[in-house]
């Protein structure tokens, strides 16, 4: 429903690939690693989170997103139980991360911006 509506206002024109920290504190958030935090300029503990989103002119529209998991806490399995972070959830660099959702956009048929 929100595809068409973006549309409305003209051609989608990219995909953009972003990743997005959100600095937090704790042991117990899934994904907190000490890693580059964007919106503090510097390496902190954070959350990190990989997002497809496709864009217009206008304005632009999330179609992906994923936590990206540190290898600190894919590899532990007791704060992964702790956590609830289900078993099939593997440790995924965050180029893997946006190549899966990438593949996951052509396999939807998403909007692509047309070059000619």
């Amino acid at each position: 429903m929100a595809l068409p509506a973006l549309e409305q206002h003209g051609p989608i024109q990219t995909w953009i690939i972003d990743d997005t920290a959100f600095p937090k504190k704790g042991k117990h958030s899934v994904g907190v690693a000490r890693q580059y935090c964007g919106q503090l300029g510097k390496q902190d503990k954070c959350q990190v989170a990989v997002s497809l989103s496709l864009a217009s002119a206008h304005a632009s529209l999330p179609v992906a997103y994923r936590l990206y998991l540190p290898q600190s806490w894919a590899w532990d399995a007791v704060r992964r139980e702790q956590a609830g972070v289900p078993a099939e959830i593997t440790f995924k660099t965050k180029t893997e991360i946006a190549r899966d959702q990438i593949r996951a956009a052509y396999a939807a048929c998403l909007p692509r911006a047309r070059l000619c």
